[in-house]
């Protein structure tokens, strides 16, 4: 009991302690902007790393340890569901509760590998060719018409690079994730990053920053 109540408070501590006033920025728009998490969650290693792939883009790509991770999902999944199958054909027992439920959970994962596979990998792009950022994978003949595709933010309309930290807590184990989002000039947010190297996120924000000539607020 004790401990628990030991942990809840440094929990609470942890949050206060990196709590952040945007009236320091002397922008009229970060005062009508969310300071809170954007995307809940996050992970406790770097997911995402910006890479430079021309002159006129960058794009966050997803890192080796998060590529590892998500097939480790999908592997162990494959593998359990394949024992499950192969001992139920051997034994002549194909539709026991045992089989069918082992078979069953080593597909959850395999789905789940492959959609987090999937989804962590998609492109996060910033182009000065079409002047816009997106996610995900947008034939390029859409990029043309960027102010009607909901997917697409124009260059334009991007006003600040905003970096703010989560305290998440588990059962097991608690760490800071760090989120960089862009602000529209409405005070609006889009995630583009989330994830638990500071020293990372700090880097990419700044070479974002002078990408797109906009000011970093950061809240971490």
């Amino acid at each position: 009991m004790f401990r628990k109540l030991a942990d809840k408070f440094k929990e609470l501590t942890a949050v206060h302690e990196h709590q952040f006033d945007p009236a320091t920025l002397d922008d009229p728009i970060a005062l009508k902007t969310e300071w809170s998490p954007l995307k809940g969650g996050g992970a406790n290693f770097c997911t995402r790393k910006l890479v430079q792939v021309s002159p006129l883009r960058y794009e966050f790509r997803a890192s080796l340890g998060a590529k590892a991770f998500y097939l480790i999902f999908f592997c162990v999944g494959l593998l359990v569901a394949g024992i499950a199958v192969y001992e139920a054909i051997d034994s002549g027992k194909i539709f026991t509760s045992e089989a069918l439920i082992l078979t069953s959970v080593g597909l959850i994962f395999t789905l789940a590998g492959g959609l987090m596979f999937y989804f962590g990998t998609k492109p996060v792009v910033f182009d000065k060719q079409y002047e816009c950022f997106w996610t995900g994978r947008i034939p390029t003949d859409e990029l043309m018409y960027a102010t009607a595709n909901e997917l697409l933010m124009p260059f334009k309309e991007i006003h600040a690079i905003q970096l703010i930290s989560e305290y998440v807590s588990g059962n097991k184990s608690s760490y800071y994730s760090y989120e960089m989002n862009l602000v529209s000039t409405e005070g609006v947010r889009t995630n583009v990053v989330d994830h638990g190297k500071l020293d990372q996120i700090h880097e990419d924000a700044r070479t974002l920053s002078e990408f797109l000539e906009v000011p970093i607020w950061d809240g971490i």
